[in-house]
C-alpha cells in the first residue's frame, strides 16, 4: 500500500484487486481509490491533449478511469507498466469519443438533408378535419365499426389484439378494420367515393 493512505473501503467488484503500481520495478499494490488518487489529475491533463476538437476531456477522463477501475483485475504487469496501460485506455477512450462525435455529426447532417417522406394525402386530409367533424363521422358508424377503429387507433392495439377482443382472427380483424375505415372515408368525404 502507498504511504499516507489508510485502508479504503473497496468496491465489491474489484474487492480483491492487487495490482502493481507505476513501473515494472514497483512492488506496491494499488486499489481503485489509489489508482484515482495517483493518476486522476494526470489522466485529466492527458485527456485534454488527446481529446481533439470533437471530444470532451472531462468526459473522456472520467470514462477512462472508470474503465481502468473496472478492468483493474485484468492488468498484467508482465506486459508493461500501469501507466502505459492507463495511457492506452485514455487514448482509446478518446478515439472512441471522436468516432461517436463524428458519427453523431454525420447522422445529424444526413437528417438535415433528408428528403421529405412521401405525402399521404389521406393522412393530410384527416389532419385537416376538425375533431368535431371526424367524431361526427365516427358517431354515424355502426357500434362494431366504432369499436374496431377505437381499439386499433385510439387504444393503439395491433390487429391480433383487436381480433382477440372482438372474437376474430388477426386476419379477419385486419379486414374488418379496413372495411370500417372505408366506411369512415365515405362519411368524411360526404358520400363521394
Amino acid at each position: 500500500m502507498l504511504s499516507g493512505f489508510s485502508e479504503p473501503a473497496r468496491n465489491h467488484h474489484v474487492a480483491e484487486t492487487n495490482v502493481v503500481l507505476g513501473s515494472r520495478a514497483s512492488i506496491a499494490t494499488v486499489t481503485p481509490e489509489e489508482l484515482c488518487a495517483t493518476y486522476a489529475e494526470r489522466v485529466c491533463r492527458f485527456a485534454a491533449v488527446v481529446a481533439g476538437r470533437d471530444g470532451d476531456p472531462e468526459e473522456i477522463a472520467q470514462e477512462a478511469l472508470l474503465k481502468a477501475i473496472t478492468k483493474l483485475d485484468r492488468f498484467d504487469p508482465r506486459r508493461g507498466s500501469m501507466e502505459g496501460w492507463l495511457w492506452r485506455i485514455v487514448a482509446n477512450t478518446a478515439k472512441d469519443a471522436t468516432r461517436k462525435a463524428r458519427l453523431r455529426a454525420l447522422l445529424t447532417d444526413r437528417l438535415r438533408h433528408r428528403q421529405p417522406a412521401v405525402v399521404d394525402l389521406e393522412a393530410v386530409a384527416v389532419e385537416r378535419l376538425s375533431a368535431g367533424e371526424l367524431l361526427g363521422s365516427i358517431a354515424r358508424l355502426s357500434p362494431r365499426d366504432r369499436q374496431l377503429l377505437g381499439l386499433r387507433f385510439v387504444a393503439d392495439l395491433d390487429t391480433a389484439s383487436v381480433g382477440q377482443i372482438v372474437g376474430l382472427s388477426a386476419e379477419s380483424a385486419r379486414r374488418a378494420i379496413g372495411r370500417a375505415l372505408d366506411r369512415l372515408r365515405v362519411l368524411v368525404s360526404g358520400g363521394v367515393r
